[in-house]
């Protein structure tokens, strides 16, 4: 069977099922990252990047928070024996809202506990689980009841 090449795709995208990230999708993902790990660091294990195998494909979210779990540096495969407890998207430009929440939905299929949608355009935070109803945060706290996670909006946004 021939490879077909996707015009305008780029290897980045291919790879991971996902636009590339632009710059503020990446400030984003590293302050969400930093503020998990400072507050929850030592109840949780805060990654970005992990696949996650699904029914119909493999996810790749942009933060990632597992319970508290070893490092094992010589391990470059590690096998995940469970699903994190939240995931994080953070929505490109190029994404449209129902392909990010079809990817919430996948997730939360898996036995993640939440996916947190992160649209930066908008500045809001969207909280999915299967627990309790969406709840859409544009300040003060964003209260993750399924995952017990709080965090202030102001860390996501934070501009230093």
């Amino acid at each position: 069977m021939e490879e077909q090449v996707l015009e305008g795709v780029s290897d980045y995208e291919l790879e991971r099922g996902k636009p590339m990230p632009n710059f503020n999708h990446g400030y984003i993902q590293l302050n969400v990252g930093m503020a998990l790990r400072e507050k929850y660091g030592k109840q949780f294990s805060v990654v970005s990047e992990v696949s996650i195998p699904t029914a119909s494909a493999r996810v790749t979210p942009d933060a990632l928070v597992f319970n508290k779990r070893p490092v094992n540096w010589l391990e470059t495969k590690p096998a995940l024996t469970e699903p994190p407890v939240l995931a994080i998207e953070i929505q490109s430009p190029s994404q449209s809202t129902e392909t990010t929440i079809e990817k919430a939905k996948l997730l939360l299929e898996t036995g993640v506990k939440s996916v947190w949608i992160i649209q930066p355009e908008l500045q809001t935070v969207s909280v999915f689980s299967k627990s309790y109803p969406l709840k859409t945060f544009v300040e003060g706290t964003i209260v993750d009841k399924a995952c017990g996670i709080e965090l202030p909006f102001d860390k996501i946004f934070a501009v230093e």
